[in-house]
């Protein structure tokens, strides 16, 4: 079942706790009669609740993965709401002064299957295009995140190369947040890029499909695999994950949902295929 949000997306403040999506109608400019009506496209966010944590643990001796996952449900939709807004941003881009309707789905995750059956009950006549963001599952990848993830999520690598926790002296020479000569590259709360010991990397794996309003065939869809590596000025992201910096997470979170949304709605333009871009991480704004 979808609920109709609105007409309009005001900005979302930048941290997790406090995100508000506020609707609001948006009135027509006056233009002369020979101008085209704006297109008006249909947002839908069926990405659910779920967001998940992932961290690597030792592994001794098992043909396991070496990964721990816990899922938590973010309340009040928020999730769907900032996958709204990363689609909001990308037609805007794409075809600014357009009008946008804003739909999201239960707080579940959905499938395009179920979002059809949804759509088919709704009044779509006026609609010019629709747009579905849905969770998409990565089963391998070489860019140092888990195997099989799929959606939003946080990924916590505790472990240095040689297998101790948040770079601990046991393994890293010297005392504990030595810089490595070598490693993952990783944004500091500073804004500098260095390479690090351990890190976080928050994660938005996202396919956007597009659909005809009238037929609700697939028109188009994309795939954008995003992440951003996270770590602090000692090169250990111990310091990123406990706590101490809540705003610098929560902000990086946001940003890498958002780029990954656009990024999967701006790649759109191959019909008829599924383009896979694997994003690495996301660049700071």
């Amino acid at each position: 079942m979808f609920l109709r949000f609105g007409d309009s997306i005001a900005p979302m403040p930048r941290t997790l706790t406090l995100l508000l999506l506020t609707a609001a109608a948006i009135a027509a400019p006056a233009h002369a009669q020979a101008t085209p009506s704006p297109k008006v496209y249909a947002l839908v966010a069926a990405i659910g609740n779920r967001f998940e944590v992932v961290h690597e643990v030792h592994s001794v001796g098992s043909n396991l993965p070496p990964f721990r996952r816990s899922a938590h449900a973010v309340n009040n939709n928020m999730v769907n709401r900032l996958v709204l807004q990363g689609l909001d941003q990308a037609v805007e881009k794409s075809d600014p002064g357009s009008t946008r309707v804003y739909l999201f789905t239960n707080p579940v995750p959905s499938t395009i299957e179920r979002v059809v059956e949804d759509l088919r009950r709704m009044d779509r006549s006026k609609w010019d295009r629709i747009l579905v963001a849905l969770p998409s599952y990565r089963s391998m990848g070489n860019d140092g995140l888990p195997i099989r993830i799929q959606g939003l999520g946080i990924f916590v690598q505790p472990l240095t190369q040689g297998g101790s926790s948040w770079g601990d002296d046991r393994i890293t020479p010297g005392t504990h947040g030595v810089r490595p000569i070598s490693g993952p590259q990783a944004l500091t709360p500073e804004g500098e890029v260095i390479a690090a010991n351990t890190f976080v990397a928050p994660y938005s794996f996202i396919e956007v499909v597009a659909l005809d309003p009238k037929t609700l065939g697939v028109l188009e869809r994309n795939v954008s695999h995003g992440h951003r590596k996270l770590t602090d000025d000692t090169a250990s992201a111990r310091r990123i994950f406990d706590g101490s910096n809540p705003e610098f997470l929560a902000n990086q979170v946001i940003e890498v949902i958002h780029g990954a949304v656009e990024a999967a709605a701006l790649g759109t333009g191959l019909k008829g295929q599924v383009e896979v871009r694997e994003k690495g991480p996301v660049k700071e704004r």
